[in-house]
């Protein structure tokens, strides 16, 4: 799929609006006239405008980006989930970042680090390994769902754990 590069000045000297009308008028605030936002809303077809998610991002301090850590995608049950997830995910308007420890308790450290930097609003973490080590969690300013897998005798119960974990997490960002 082809995504334009127009950006709202663009779409503002097309226009002949300032930057701030285009914005609002985009956003359908209500103080501007009906006439200008069918104006402006053309454009913005017509030239494919997107949204850029970064500085939306930054401006609500919201990413609407979930991280899913899982021991390795290739196992198909781990597929499952992710799959599951993402559907799940998209139907909310969140999107999901996947990254995969290869069973490693350092590569989930890692994992950890790299989603606390603010790209992501709430994670679940999927582990080999028993929660002895909480340091990695103490820091982070982000909710984690942890699941224990260390112990798991049959595979058959994780997804709906995951899941739960999943909407638990969703229904705290929401509220």
């Amino acid at each position: 799929m082809y995504q334009s590069t127009i950006t709202l000045k663009s779409i503002s000297i097309l226009s002949g609006y300032s930057v701030s009308t285009v914005s609002k008028a985009l956003n359908g605030k209500s103080d501007i006239s009906s006439k200008t936002k069918e104006i402006i809303k053309n454009i913005a077809i017509e030239h494919n405008y997107v949204p850029n998610f970064s500085a939306l991002s930054l401006r609500k301090q919201r990413t609407r980006t979930f991280a899913i850590i899982v021991p390795e995608i290739a196992d198909a049950c781990y597929g499952g989930i992710i799959s599951d997830i993402q559907k799940m995910s998209f139907k909310q308007g969140y999107r999901l970042l996947v990254f995969q420890s290869f069973s490693s308790e350092e590569q989930e450290e890692q994992c950890l680090k790299n989603i606390n930097d603010g790209s992501v609003d709430a994670a679940i973490m999927i582990s080999n390994f028993k929660q002895d080590n909480a340091s990695i969690f103490i820091n982070n300013q982000l909710p984690i769902e942890y699941i224990d897998i260390s112990n798991l005798q049959n595979k058959k119960g994780l997804k709906e754990q995951v899941i739960i974990s999943f909407k638990k997490s969703l229904k705290q960002l929401i509220s």
